[in-house]
């Protein structure tokens, strides 16, 4: 189930035509205005280049277009497992799930990862090469660190909450098959796979009605939460902070949540945003790391929600990088910008320090 692709119909191919003039003239017009960009835009042409075009492809494209096009996770980690010389290992999980290795399996501690994509677009290969940074910088400060990465099911093709039973069966194979320790296990996700990561410390703590109870032995030792979308909201807050700095747009809210809810209601395992206080007071986990853009729209729901969850969990850390965008340290990386975010350099210097 998580290998599909979305097939379209003669409309929707058709569509790519104007879709993609319209792509390009986003590009050309950011070029044109990218010479005489404020705070609150990109810190260079190049990515306000690119988080033009990105902004314009995914209000424009619809997720089934988007995922004709893109390739499925598997195909991306097995693609950036070539070109790194690496090899790739794949794990079958239960429920349709796939476990992607990277780095030594065997190294002490292990991060259990969801990637984001609005539950609609795949991964892309800035995730993999942000794994293998963290592990490689780790590495150099005597950290031994290894990254589980899960390719789940697509919305529309599953809908809530079949992405949360995979997400939960990625940590089960982590802790049961693998024998690991909780304590020197990580979750970490960034956007919707920040809500998938606080939805499955919500599980732990308060069995979800459909999906198998998972028992620890102890806490897990943190969770890093890179803008997560905690809130399936389809308006976001009228900030200023918003003026073409992101790479998203209130555009895809709508249809990325209502591919992802389908007829669900809304909970706080999907919207941890709206939890009461003493739902945080149990989550199984000894430290939560939040990071945002400071050019992000999710901005102050972020904000809003790290002070929420601090009224139960006492650990929370929260870090918003100057100037950056939406889940910077991994769409900068996808589009050819090889320097270290702000986020980028906190989330190591994080786990350095637990690991």
């Amino acid at each position: 189930m998580a290998l599909t692709r979305a097939k379209l119909t003669l409309a929707e191919a058709l569509d790519f035509v104007p879709a993609l003039a319209s792509i390009v003239l986003a590009g050309f017009y950011a070029l044109l205005t990218g010479l005489w960009r404020t705070e609150r835009q990109a810190k260079t042409l190049f990515l306000h280049f690119g988080y033009a075009i990105f902004r314009q492809a995914t209000a424009r494209l619809s997720p089934r277009q988007l995922q004709f096009i893109l390739p499925p996770t598997n195909k991306i980690y097995e693609r950036y497992a070539r070109k790194s010389g690496q090899v790739a290992e794949t794990v079958e999980l239960e429920h349709g799930g796939l476990g992607h290795w990277v780095g030594d399996r065997n190294a002490t501690n292990v991060i259990v990862w969801y990637h984001g994509g609005g539950f609609n677009l795949p991964a892309n290969e800035g995730h993999f090469k942000f794994f293998a940074q963290i592990i490689r910088d780790l590495e150099r400060v005597g950290k031994s660190v290894a990254i589980f990465s899960l390719t789940y099911t697509l919305a529309p093709t599953a809908i809530y909450p079949a992405q949360l039973r995979q997400a939960v069966s990625a940590l089960r194979h982590v802790i049961v098959e693998q024998k690991r320790d909780p304590a020197n296990v990580f979750l970490a996700g960034e956007s919707a796979g920040g809500n998938l990561a606080c939805g499955v410390l919500s599980h732990i703590a308060h069995p979800h009605p459909e999906i198998e109870p998972l028992t620890l032995s102890s806490k897990l030792a943190g969770a890093i939460l890179i803008a997560p979308w905690t809130l399936l909201d389809t308006e976001f807050p009228d900030q200023e902070i918003y003026h073409g700095g992101d790479l998203i747009t209130q555009a895809v809210a709508v249809p990325w949540a209502s591919s992802y809810l389908g007829d669900a209601k809304r909970d706080y395992y999907t919207d941890l945003s709206n939890a009461p206080t003493e739902w945080f007071k149990s989550l199984p986990v000894h430290h939560i790391l939040i990071t945002a853009g400071g050019n992000e729209i999710l901005l102050p729901l972020i904000l809003d929600f790290a002070e929420k969850l601090k009224t139960g969990f006492p650990n929370v850390e929260l870090f918003v990088g100057k100037r950056e965008c939406h889940v910077a340290p991994v769409y900068n990386l996808e589009l050819g910008d090889n320097t270290e975010t702000e986020q980028g350099k906190k989330v190591k210097s994080w786990l350095s320090e637990l690991a």
